[in-house]
């Protein structure tokens, strides 16, 4: 896992995502939002400059949330966004590998919003690993991210070279490891988690997943 150093975009991130994908994101970090009511506690991996947990402030959602960053600027956002805001949230700032949760949190839900798609592949195979030593039997994992569909279609190539764009601008200025999109949907599944729903926009390349470990989630 390298170092990643988000705290040089943090102030431009919400603005550069703006440009390049309008509302999109936001749509599809939020698609998933009402899963939030039946949880106790919430564990946000990447959660950035806080957009998503004011989100989650405006549920109504009274349960605990960990928030695990490994940027400082982007947990400094966070908070001036949430001051207003009843939640109850402990921030950590570390990266995945070095945190040490507790024994008394078990996550009913984890989301994980373009936050996989920072590592190698082989990384988010040991990060999916920690996070099934975290789950119970019924925790869902929300992943967001992208997922490139018809490789050999216009759309694919627009898709690939946009990624492989985003990809080289975040290993330049934030030291990401990735230098592809991973699979998460084959991850995910030869780790034993079933998708359990999935919404998607711009032709599949914008994604939504809701995970469960197989036996214990089916597809609607």
């Amino acid at each position: 896992f390298r170092l990643m150093g988000f705290d040089r975009v943090a102030n431009y991130y919400a603005g550069m995502e703006k440009i390049v994908f309008g509302n999109d994101l936001e749509k599809i970090r939020n698609v998933h939002l009402k899963l939030i009511n039946d949880a106790e506690s919430i564990l946000l991996l990447g959660d950035g400059d806080g957009r998503f947990l004011k989100k989650i402030s405006e549920t109504g959602a009274d349960g605990l949330i960990v928030s695990l960053d490994s940027s400082s600027k982007m947990i400094e956002l966070s908070r001036k966004r949430l001051q207003n805001t009843d939640l109850d949230v402990q921030y950590f700032c570390q990266k995945i590998k070095n945190f040490e949760k507790s024994e008394s949190f078990k996550p009913d839900l984890i989301f994980a919003h373009f936050f996989l798609d920072c590592f190698t592949e082989d990384e988010v195979i040991l990060i999916i690993d920690l996070l099934s030593q975290w789950s119970t039997k019924t925790t869902k994992i929300v992943v967001s991210d992208f997922f490139i569909t018809k490789t050999n279609s216009i759309s694919g190539t627009y898709q690939k070279l946009l990624t492989q764009t985003m990809i080289s601008f975040f290993r330049v200025f934030c030291g990401i490891s990735a230098k592809k999109l991973p699979n998460i949907p084959k991850i995910m599944n030869s780790k034993g988690w079933n998708c359990i729903g999935h919404k998607s926009l711009r032709n599949g390349f914008i994604n939504s997943w809701v995970w469960q470990i197989k036996g214990y989630g089916k597809r609607p």
